[in-house]
């Protein structure tokens, strides 16, 4: 009997101990959710950030009503500092930052809104790349140097009519006040800065002296020696005139033609070429080298005619037996050294002289001899045809 009431005590001790573990037993510890921020990674431009986000729930029941990435310049950024809101629904998200400043770092936090609290993930940083060289097709500049844009001899022409934006560096005019060969005569009424462009329209006049043609011409105010590099956008007119951006010494004796093209679609031949050449001159008496080959007439190989577009054309003056001669960032020619002066005028030194940017329109009187009759040629007396629009000139020396 003593033994079956220990038995029973045991028993119900147990019992006991069992009801009073299952009524005690504590409270799951609270989860918070929480976010942390994805490493960030420079995107294809330099002015982009790749991150992102991961929410991790927790058993607090929030509801998020919105995730995304926030970032500054100083550590500790908030959303009120700058935002990205995802649209996605996912607690693990993507996002790119745009509009960043170039070599710049930025300190970044992925987040999240529950009700009117905003919770941040972990801090991380990146420095955004250089921006690249708009010529970074160009050889190298040398030793701890760059190919660096010179305002006093550039214009991206991003305002509306010729105000000091214009006449700061440049003349509506030939530099020595020349009004050009006849027919031409330039005239600053040709020439016009709207749109963010310069634009050149011909006009044709009846004179008792002889018909004339009026274009438009502009020209630096200083010059610009080697080593350089000038490019212009330009869409040359769809017309029989010369559009030209080129260079000229002071005394007239040293010429660079970064571009030279006859738009008019109707010829096959000028129209799918850029003539793109150089003058060494004697003035007195007057004598006249120029390099004269086909390789002079530079065709892409695609039939692209010239007019139809927009295109970047660009010359590097590297030193007085180096031209080389670029279209949309590609190199289409080098001027071979014994094409440079063969004919000594330039007493065996090559190109060195400063030469003024000019950018005109013009007649030309070899194609005169050709059978080209400005005066009736349709695509001069079209106004729209006979358009040169340049929407930019930069110079660039190493520096």
């Amino acid at each position: 009997m003593k033994f079956f009431k220990t038995l029973m005590f045991i028993t119900f001790s147990i019992v006991i101990a069992a009801a009073c573990t299952k009524d005690e037993a504590p409270a799951p510890t609270p989860k918070a959710t929480s976010i942390s921020t994805k490493t960030p990674v420079g995107a294809t431009l330099y002015s982009e950030i790749e991150t992102g986000g991961t929410i991790t729930l927790g058993n607090d029941n929030l509801t998020i009503t919105e995730r995304g990435i926030c970032w500054g310049e100083t550590t500790n950024p908030t959303t009120a500092t700058n935002k990205k809101i995802t649209t996605s629904n996912s607690n693990t998200f993507d996002l790119t930052l745009t509009g960043l400043k170039e070599n710049q770092i930025y300190y970044l936090k992925a987040y999240f809104v529950a009700g009117s609290v905003t919770f941040y993930g972990d801090q991380k940083q990146l420095t955004t790349a250089k921006k690249p060289s708009e010529v970074s097709f160009l050889p190298s500049a040398g030793n701890n140097k760059s190919w660096v844009i010179q305002p006093v001899f550039s214009n991206e022409f991003n305002y509306d009519g010729k105000t000091a934006d214009f006449t700061t560096n440049w003349q509506d005019r030939f530099f020595n006040g020349w009004t050009g060969a006849l027919p031409t005569v330039y005239s600053a009424s040709q020439s016009t800065i709207t749109g963010g462009e310069l634009v050149y329209k011909a006009t044709i006049e009846k004179k008792s002296t002889g018909d004339i043609i009026r274009t438009g011409i502009v020209t630096s105010k200083t010059k610009v020696g080697y080593p350089m590099y000038m490019e212009a956008r330009v869409k040359i007119s769809e017309s029989s005139l010369a559009s030209a951006v080129w260079m000229l010494s002071e005394d007239s004796t040293q010429e660079i033609d970064n571009l030279e093209a006859y738009g008019d679609k109707t010829n096959d031949y000028y129209s799918k070429r850029l003539h793109l050449s150089h003058h060494v001159f004697i003035r007195t008496p007057f004598q006249d080298y120029q390099p004269s080959g086909l390789e002079t007439y530079y065709a892409d190989g695609k039939g692209t005619q010239w007019a139809n577009d927009y295109h970047n054309y660009g010359v590097l003056w590297l030193d007085p037996f180096t031209l080389k001669y670029y279209v949309d960032g590609v190199l289409v020619r080098t001027t071979p050294i014994n094409q440079i002066d063969p004919n000594n005028y330039a007493g065996g030194t090559g190109l060195t002289k400063d030469m003024y940017l000019i950018i005109s329109a013009a007649s030309q009187p070899w194609r005169q001899s050709q059978g080209i009759n400005y005066f009736t040629d349709p695509s001069v007396l079209d106004d729209a045809r006979s358009t040169m629009r340049v929407d930019w000139i930069r110079v660039y020396k190493p520096e």
